[in-house]
């Protein structure tokens, strides 16, 4: 990530940044996907902060962030949306990360994705 940008916008120097990244092992901190690559450049990992109080929480994916923006950071939204999935998909649905079916299934789509994305090319 570019050093002014992340120190002008959150007051992170390149090292923090690094450092942040390393003790999340390199990944998005909510749903520990790994960086993606768009046309064979590496998007990193974006700081999200909170809005109210400018404090830093964590480096999320570009999906993770995009979420909590359009929910506006309310915990009220995102717990009327979790009901919601229970309501029509159960309470039972399991896709914690330590879950090897759902890493397994969610790895074997990120395969197919690309197979599919180097034979369109």
């Amino acid at each position: 990530m570019e050093r002014s940008h992340i120190w002008y916008r959150y007051g992170l120097s390149q090292d923090d940044y690094d450092a942040r990244l390393a003790e999340q092992g390199g990944l998005c901190t909510v749903c520990r996907c790994a960086p993606k690559f768009i046309n064979g450049i590496e998007r990193p990992l974006s700081v999200d902060h909170n809005h109210r109080s400018g404090e830093n929480r964590g480096l999320l994916c570009d999906s993770c962030n995009l979420i909590l923006g359009f929910a506006r950071d309310s915990q009220e939204h995102l717990r009327r949306l979790i009901v919601y999935l229970q309501k029509h998909d159960g309470i039972n649905f399991d896709v914690g990360e330590d879950n090897p079916t759902t890493q397994a299934a969610r790895e074997a789509e990120w395969n197919r994705s690309l197979e599919t994305l180097s034979g369109a090319i």
